[in-house]
C-alpha cells in the first residue's frame, strides 16, 4: 500500500469514528479539540516570540524531516470538528515532511501535530528566560492532559499516528 493510499484510508476511517460518536461524546470531544487547538496556537506563538521563524528558516527545518508519521488521528479530527479541509500531504521519496512546502509547514498552527508544536531545539529554547521556559512547559503539560482526556473520553488512542492507524 502506498503512503497516499494509507492516507486516504486513514482519513476515511477517522471520519467514520467521528461520525459514529454519541452526540454527547461528540460535543465533549469538540470542546476538547477546541482547547487543544488553542494550546497549540499558544505554543507556536511562544516559539515565534523566541525567534523560531528566523532560526528555523536558517537551518531549513532539519527537525521537520521524516514527519509523515507525526499527524495523529486527533489532528485529523480537529479538521473534521472545525469543518476545514485538511492539508493534503505530498508524499515523495526523501526525508522532507509531506506537510511542508517551500515556506515551511503548510498547516496552520492549531492543526499541527503535537510533536511539531512542543519540540523546540536548543537554538530556540536556549535563549529563553527561565520563566519563559517554565510557561512553555506548563502549556505543553496542559496540551498533553487535554489529549489524554480526549483518548479517555472516546476510549481510543486518538494520539496514535494517523498513517499507522490503518495498517493491516
Amino acid at each position: 500500500m502506498t503512503d497516499q493510499q494509507r492516507w486516504d484510508l486513514a482519513v476515511e476511517a477517522a471520519g467514520s469514528v467521528y461520525e459514529h460518536l454519541a452526540p454527547e461524546t461528540g460535543a465533549q470531544l469538540d470542546t476538547l479539540i477546541g482547547q487543544i487547538m488553542r494550546l497549540k496556537e499558544e505554543l507556536v506563538e511562544r516559539a515565534l516570540a523566541a525567534g523560531s521563524a528566523s532560526i528555523c528558516r536558517t537551518c531549513a527545518g532539519r527537525c521537520c524531516r521524516n514527519g509523515k508519521y507525526h499527524v495523529s488521528v486527533l489532528d485529523l479530527l480537529a479538521y473534521r470538528s472545525s469543518k476545514t479541509e485538511p492539508v493534503v500531504p505530498e508524499f515523495s521519496p526523501g526525508p522532507a515532511c509531506p506537510y511542508s512546502g517551500a515556506s515551511g509547514c503548510r498547516m496552520p498552527p492549531r492543526f499541527r501535530p503535537m510533536t511539531c508544536v512542543v519540540f523546540n531545539c536548543e537554538l530556540v529554547e536556549g535563549p529563553m528566560e527561565p520563566d519563559e521556559c517554565t510557561a512553555l512547559y506548563e502549556k505543553e503539560k496542559l496540551l498533553r492532559d487535554a489529549i489524554a482526556r480526549a483518548n479517555s473520553l472516546t476510549g481510543r488512542r486518538l494520539d496514535r499516528a494517523l498513517l499507522l492507524s490503518c495498517d493491516t
